[in-house]
């Protein structure tokens, strides 16, 4: 019987053993995405604006008159503009590739700057003198909209102009509650930011309540779209149809070939900044601090995403977002980094990158890192460029 009891337990521990190997180990729950600031950079005094990234390099506009080159990886300094520029009421950066070399293109209150990437040499500079919003780059021209009611064409190797096209000639009239006069600073007009798909140019004029599109090459106007409000912000350019925002409380999609609108989407207040263009989707930030996937090609309100609220208050998006794979990037005025799941705009994280900064300034990314551009809230927080390290 005691032998019996050996065999029985021998058999038993065996069996344990067995079954311990079969089966499946236990998993730990799966942790959330955690993000986090892999370097800050934040000369002082500094008033960091707008940002751009080509060639694995971060080019910040410093409105106090620079231009900061910066490792995107390290965020180490290139170089420092040597160029003083005047970027109090228009201003806007771009980056541009071309056989001589790549270029960073400054629209400013003076006029407009083209700086050699590699080095911040000044290539050549273009007087325009009631100055030019951020420009764009299609067909070896630089196009950008002055305010003194012209848009612009200039050469991309030496900034000769090619062609100019005026705007005041053919003003539409105010719409109710939306007077230019009161839009305006001193000069005949307030242009905004350009954009391009490398064929068409479209901008926004923000007295005039309307977008004008260009071709590139020629300077032909191709159309011009209005709303019942202020336009703010750079148009979003897909295949078929160009995406704006207005003050009006709405979200457009304009025809890219005829400029008639397709779709609108209301809001619940002013729209700032366009969205980010991904397949189907269309992502907009808004002043009623929502951000909206809108289907592209009618309309169609897929998800919505609010905001956190401070003290019951609804706070602003101001950036354009941006997508990398299948996450929608975007921040919020009051200084929140969010990260949403594309398809459905579930949250993933949020992080605040420098507390008690704003955040106003469009999202740029290398598919690595996310840049963010902070300002100060009064006399909180810090004019900064931020790279966050995507998980």
């Amino acid at each position: 019987m005691r032998h019996a009891s050996r065999i029985a337990v021998a058999t038993f521990g065996c069996l344990t053993a067995a079954f311990a190997q079969d089966a499946p180990a236990l998993q730990a729950p799966a942790k959330p995405p955690v993000a986090e600031v892999a370097w800050r950079y934040a000369p002082q005094p500094s008033d960091f604006d707008h940002v751009v990234v080509g060639d694995g390099v971060l080019f910040a506009l410093d409105r106090k008159g620079l231009v900061h080159a910066i490792d995107a990886a390290t965020g180490k300094p290139r170089w420092l503009g040597k160029e003083k520029l005047s970027c109090d009421r228009y201003f806007g950066i771009t980056h541009a590739a071309q056989e001589q070399g790549a270029l960073v293109l400054v629209g400013t209150d003076q006029g407009l700057y083209a700086f050699r990437a590699k080095d911040g040499e000044t290539v050549w500079s273009t007087a325009v003198a009631a100055g030019v919003a951020g420009p764009a780059v299609a067909k070896g021209v630089v196009v950008a909209g002055g305010a003194d009611g012209k848009v612009y064409g200039f050469d991309l190797k030496n900034g000769k102009l090619r062609w100019e096209s005026d705007y005041l000639e053919d003003r539409p009239d105010d719409p109710p509650g939306f007077r230019g006069s009161d839009a305006r600073f001193s000069e005949p007009a307030r242009p905004c930011a350009a954009a391009t798909d490398g064929e068409m140019v479209a901008l926004s004029v923000f007295d005039q309540c309307r977008t004008l599109a260009f071709d590139a090459a020629t300077g032909k106007r191709l159309w011009d779209f209005k709303t019942e409000g202020w336009m703010y912000g750079k148009p979003a350019i897909g295949p078929l149809f160009v995406y704006v925002g207005s003050q009006d409380n709405h979200v457009y999609a304009v025809d890219k070939q005829i400029g008639k609108q397709q779709w609108k989407v209301a809001t619940e207040s002013r729209n700032e900044a366009m969205g980010a263009l991904q397949d189907r989707f269309v992502y907009c930030g808004c002043c009623d601090g929502t951000v909206r996937a809108i289907d592209a090609a009618v309309g169609r309100v897929a998800w919505t995403f609010p905001i956190d609220q401070v003290e019951n208050r609804t706070l602003a998006i101001y950036a354009c977002p941006v997508v990398r794979g299948d996450t929608v990037y975007f921040g919020a005025m009051e200084g929140t980094v969010y990260a949403l799941e594309r398809a459905s705009g579930k949250l993933r994280w949020k992080l605040r990158p420098s507390e008690g900064s704003e955040i106003t300034g469009d999202l740029e990314t290398d598919g690595e890192r996310l840049f963010v551009v902070t300002r100060m809230d009064g006399a909180k927080g810090e004019s900064s460029v931020l790279a966050i390290r995507l998980p």
